[in-house]
């Protein structure tokens, strides 16, 4: 078409009849207006095939009716030639393309079905890009996307998805099994594609090239619970290690050393109140005891007895956060107990800082990032500090991994041994192998050399129920993982459950190898040839590897050691000591039994424990 051409408005009328009469005439309607408007202001003669002369005749009346821009214009028939017929139509522009639209021939029924098929054919040949927008190869890579089930179309897979009998992280499990347990699969969310990433030297290799120009990119972004000024948000690679090296310097194995007694307080303080009650819920007890770590040694507050439960529901507020929809979504999260309990923990420190910086460093782990100063290195004059607001966000960093995971750890840990009597048998005599040789003491470097069994009930309980997925990352270039491409801008989860769950060292085909009673195992810890290695990733790894974790497994190791020395216990619910009939939460950080395990309470037993693991 000419736009010069009046017969325009003709055609683009006629363009409308082809398609379905669900389009709305309006629109062609106003762009032939405007065509008209433009090259015929005040009249448009437009030449109609003789033949749709009849057709025009029978709609004139009922184009009249609802279109009543038309006038009575005469519609005449002139002879061009012996051969053809036309007929002109001298109308107002807006009559005259009225008038077209109506007279044209009603499309035939077969035509409507073949339009219509065509249509639903270019649909199904589309619906996946329609439905699940961004999923698009890198055409210059040859290999092909992960497979992967994409869930509700635009919305994708319920990734938060857990279940009674399996906990936090029941998605990954289930849908990695549906699709035979690749290494590498397709997720979505929300409208973006992304990539499950298992098994731990693939993960480590990715994790590796954070910072790099063509690596991933850290997915955390700064949403108040945790700001640019925290490690797990910081994006820069200098920034990045700068902060590591200043608050590492209070996580040292030196420095968590001098910790052990401090920890053996907290842990002594709940084994006693335990053995006054003669029970406990061991959720409750565990996570009172990192609590008591947090605020004494991480933070060295001093609370009043009042002061203590406060403390513990503003750290329950602060890290339920992370899962509250307002602060995900980021509707009005000031607004939400999370950003009013985070407010009130950031006093807390803040007071404790400057009570640090007017009468000198103490003991906690807080004094030690107050004081840290960076050695001379590259661009720095070696007196370089943490600021006031990096204290602050990297110490509530610490209270989230030293308290929560630590907690419930130690939960799991508690529930196992319970479920496997003969296995806490084997921790107490361990326990009083050690007391036999160096007496009451308890060191961290007695406690890492000679405590292999204490070990491998922490590792242990930390491969059955891990983290399920470690923070999310991003990739600045595509990437080729065991025959699969994985496109540029693309997010990366790199799970923890399913390298455990798939680690070829442990797995069995039956699944009995995560059973929470029959898979726990902990002497599997003690020999070389069933040990797992890269398979197990708990801490994560890569430059975001867990800086606490030395604190982390000594923390936890002091707690069980103290018990295995005070105390006996079993399970208080019968029911649960098949271990078929543990019933988990379906949202926490790490999974959690839903009535958090209560236990009964005695003093230890008098008789040797090796007895005890005779009779099991």
């Amino acid at each position: 078409l000419k736009p010069t051409d009046p017969r325009s408005a003709y055609c683009l009328a006629k363009a409308y009849v082809t398609m379905p009469r669900i389009c709305i005439c309006a629109a062609a309607f106003a762009l032939a207006a405007n065509h008209a408007a433009a090259f015929v202001p005040h009249s448009a003669v437009v030449s109609v095939p003789a033949q749709a002369h009849g057709q025009i005749r029978r709609c004139s009346q009922q184009t009249h009716q609802q279109l009543p821009l038309l006038n009575n214009a005469p519609i005449t028939t002139a002879a061009t030639s012996p051969a053809t017929t036309s007929t002109s139509l001298s109308l107002a522009p807006a009559a005259a393309i009225s008038r077209a639209i109506s007279s044209l021939p009603v499309t035939p029924s077969i035509v409507r079905k073949i339009i219509l098929l065509g249509a639903a054919i270019a649909l199904s040949l589309n619906i996946k890009r329609i439905l699940y927008p961004n999923i698009v190869r890198d055409a210059a890579v040859d290999e092909p996307l992960p497979p992967g089930k994409l869930g509700c179309p635009l919305f994708g897979n319920q990734i938060f998805v857990g279940s009674k009998k399996c906990g936090t992280g029941y998605f990954w499990h289930r849908m990695s099994k549906a699709l035979g347990a690749p290494r590498v699969w397709m997720v979505y969310f929300l409208g973006r594609p992304g990539a499950v990433i298992t098994g731990g030297d693939s993960i480590k290799n990715l994790l590796n090239t954070e910072f790099d120009d063509d690596g991933v990119e850290n997915g955390v972004n700064p949403s108040g619970m945790l700001d640019e000024n925290s490690m797990l948000a910081e994006k820069d690679r200098k920034m990045h290690s700068y902060m590591r090296r200043l608050v590492g310097a209070a996580m040292t194995p030196a420095a968590v050393t001098k910790a052990v007694p401090n920890l053996r307080e907290a842990a002594e303080m709940q084994v006693d109140q335990m053995l006054r009650d003669g029970a406990a819920n061991s959720e409750a007890t565990c996570t009172a005891y990192t609590l008591d770590v947090a605020w004494k040694q991480i933070l060295g507050l001093n609370l009043s007895e009042d002061e203590v439960p406060v403390f513990s529901q503003m750290v329950d507020q602060w890290i339920a956060g992370f899962a509250d929809l307002r602060v995900v979504f980021n509707v009005f999260p000031k607004r939400s107990p999370a950003f009013r309990a985070k407010a009130w923990l950031t006093q807390k420190i803040e007071e404790k800082i400057d009570k640090l910086e007017a009468n000198g460093p103490d003991a906690s782990t807080l004094s030690a990032m107050v004081y840290a100063t960076d050695d001379a290195t590259e661009g720095t004059d070696g007196n370089r500090k943490l600021t006031r607001v990096q204290i602050v966000e990297n110490s509530l960093v610490l209270i989230l991994a030293g308290s929560e995971t630590s907690a419930s750890t130690l939960t799991n840990a508690l529930l196992f041994l319970g479920l496997s009597p003969g296995k806490w048998a084997k921790l107490v005599e361990e326990q009083r192998d050690m007391m036999a040789k160096h007496g009451d003491e308890m060191t961290r470097d007695l406690l890492d050399k000679e405590c292999p069994y204490l070990e491998g009930v922490i590792k242990e309980t930390m491969r059955l129920k891990p983290l399920s997925s470690g923070a999310p990352r991003t990739l600045k270039s595509t990437v080729t993982i065991d025959g699969y491409q994985v496109p540029k801008g693309w997010g990366v989860n790199w799970n923890v459950l399913l390298t455990h769950e798939n680690d070829p060292i442990t797995y069995k085909e039956d699944g009995s190898h995560m059973d929470v009673k029959d898979g726990f195992q902990p002497e599997r810890w003690l020999d070389e040839t069933t040990r797992p290695s890269t398979d197990f990733i708990p801490m994560g790894a890569g430059p975001r590897y867990c800086l606490g974790s030395t604190l982390a497994y000594t923390e936890m190791k002091v707690f069980l050691a103290t018990l295995a020395r005070k105390m006996d216990f079993s399970l208080a619910d019968e029911n649960l000591k098949s271990g078929e009939n543990v019933e988990w939460k379906r949202m926490s950080i790490i999974p959690l039994p839903k009535d958090g395990v209560p236990i009964e309470v005695k003093p230890a037993l008098v008789q040797k424990a090796n007895e005890a693991v005779v009779a099991a």
